[in-house]
């Protein structure tokens, strides 16, 4: 085979496996866990208030997050390495429910100890009190029809101060 069409027979199976993770989900792995010392901080109560709203438009109808968890995440290099792994980007982002989740081999033990969770109301709004000063992820979901619509969604947040900050999302 000559190479170029070695290189074109390459990139399109590679495209063929992408697609399939699409559809069926990811399975990603992260290779760095979570010191202890770099999440203390998070432990604290603090006296800043994240709060915000999720919601999407599909045709006229507007669908939110209520009934789902909201989750506020100290960041770390794990975080940043996770949020990337979903949303493809450790910033802000949505990801679409038709993409399957994100499935990860196992979680950090501090990771999941560490992370904040609230319910959405039925406006799609949630609160998170007595956060302490740092930067933090906040992430929840905005789906219906059984959940094969909508959107999993994250934006990344400085808080600090003693004040409220609000998260619209997506």
């Amino acid at each position: 085979m000559k190479p170029v069409a070695l290189v074109l027979a390459s990139i399109l199976a590679l495209a063929g496996c992408a697609q399939f993770d699409k559809q069926f989900g990811q399975q990603a792995a992260l290779s760095t866990g979570i010191a202890p010392g770099e999440v203390e901080w998070a432990r604290k109560t603090g006296r800043n208030t994240v709060s915000g709203n999720a919601t999407l438009k599909s045709g006229g109808t507007t669908h939110t997050c209520a009934g789902q968890s909201a989750n506020l995440i100290p960041d770390t290099a794990y975080a940043r390495a996770r949020m990337t792994a979903i949303f493809g980007n450790s910033s802000r982002g949505p990801r679409d429910a038709s993409l399957g989740p994100v499935k990860f081999e196992r979680d950090d033990p501090l990771y999941v100890s560490t992370l904040r969770t609230a319910r959405c109301d039925a406006s799609g709004s949630f609160s998170f009190p007595s956060v302490p000063d740092g930067v933090w992820y906040v992430s929840t979901s905005v789906k219906w029809q059984d959940g094969s619509q909508g959107s999993s969604m994250m934006q990344r947040v400085d808080v600090q101060g003693g004040r409220l900050v609000k998260v619209m999302l997506p």
